[in-house]
């Protein structure tokens, strides 16, 4: 399995997706990811769009929610903590928008310690990410949107 903190990371051989396929608005899944480190967003783009998603990056959750004005995603990825709009405040601005409310929402975070603390989130990540782990997350949210 591989972890954002291997120095040999590659992405799991996974099929890439055909038409049909889950996603709302074109053949491939379009997945937006949210993170203040460059090479994390360069990772997830890595790792994703070999697997057959449409990636696009922000830099901050007011990137983010610039982005979704434009696009509405089929899956937000975001960190939990950034400077500015936290991923907790960004999830709690889409879900006071309704084009977004029901985009899923994968989280990552080096830092979650907050009991009773809700996220919304159709997953919560560690960091470093396993790789499978958050392509296997990634597939169940978007199958889980498909069938909403």
């Amino acid at each position: 399995m591989s972890t954002m903190g291997d120095p040999d990371q590659v992405a799991p051989a996974r099929p890439a997706r055909v038409d049909g396929d889950v996603g709302a608005s074109s053949a491939r899944p379009f997945v937006l990811v949210v993170d203040d480190a460059s090479e994390m967003r360069s990772l997830l783009r890595d790792v994703l769009e070999p697997s057959g998603y449409e990636v696009a990056t922000a830099a901050s959750s007011a990137g983010a929610l610039a982005a979704m004005s434009q696009r509405v995603p089929d899956l937000v990825i975001t960190d939990l903590m950034m400077p500015g709009m936290s991923g907790i405040s960004l999830r709690a601005v889409m879900l006071r928008r309704a084009e977004l409310a029901s985009v899923p929402v994968i989280v990552l975070s080096a830092y979650w310690a907050r009991p009773g603390e809700t996220l919304d989130a159709v997953a919560v990540l560690s960091k470093p990410v396993n790789l499978d782990r958050l392509l296997d997350s990634v597939d169940l949210a978007l199958a889980q949107a498909a069938r909403a």
